[in-house]
């Protein structure tokens, strides 16, 4: 009899690097600033080499702080491509002592003046609470064949649960899409970053919600 709730969530690994670059590029492939933030050319395609989950794999094993989590669709066989991980997110759980943020690295196919614009303003607020104990959701994607099945809330509350049973604020980032997501589990907007994009030929800021939960 075929389980009623075929979703797991499970601690991520270093192997699990790949699959999660992935998951974060095909999430983020239909948002609207994309095109503008990342419009190419990227180099061509090495076999082996994943640049983006060489990167997260190297945060992993050199930051402490880092926990890594996946949602697996176990009614899914698994396959070399681990295509079976549906989910990935990084919380951080920072105990004051962490390092302020290095300034960013913009890889080739990255519009730098527009990636500087949104990411590094949101490195600035992340600094300011580099020496404060708190939780933070760094990351959290989802395979958008598999959006609204429940792996985002699944992943947003074992940071919640984490926090409350460490008695410390959570913060974190979100977009207008995984903005009633994040309001469900409590969290409340304490700042929001606009990014005006006139510039790069929108009519629209690029808008990003900094939501808190108290202890």
């Amino acid at each position: 009899m075929p389980s009623e709730m075929p979703l797991e969530l499970q601690p991520a690994t270093e192997a699990d690097a790949e699959r999660a670059a992935e998951i974060e590029r095909e999430a983020y492939g239909p948002n609207e600033f994309s095109s503008i933030l990342f419009p190419g050319p990227f180099p061509d395609h090495v076999p082996g080499k994943n640049t983006r989950a060489e990167e997260l794999a190297k945060a992993y094993r050199e930051d402490p702080a880092i926990r890594w989590l996946k949602v697996v669709d176990t009614d899914l066989a698994p396959t070399e491509d681990n295509k079976q991980m549906i989910g990935f997110a990084q919380w951080n759980i920072n105990d004051g002592s962490q390092l302020p943020l290095p300034p960013r690295v913009f890889h080739a196919g990255c519009n730098k003046e527009a990636c500087e614009a949104v990411f590094t303003s949101l490195d600035e607020i992340r600094r300011k609470r580099s020496g404060v104990k708190h939780v933070h959701l760094r990351l959290l994607h989802v395979d958008p064949k598999h959006q609204r099945r429940g792996a985002g809330a699944m992943l947003v509350n074992w940071g919640v649960e984490e926090a409350k049973k460490l008695g410390l604020p959570a913060f974190l980032e979100s977009s207008p899409a995984g903005h009633s997501l994040y309001q469900r589990f409590g969290f409340r907007d304490i700042d929001i970053n606009l990014i005006d994009f006139t510039r790069f030929g929108k009519a629209t800021n690029h808008t990003t919600y900094i939501m808190a939960l108290e202890a």
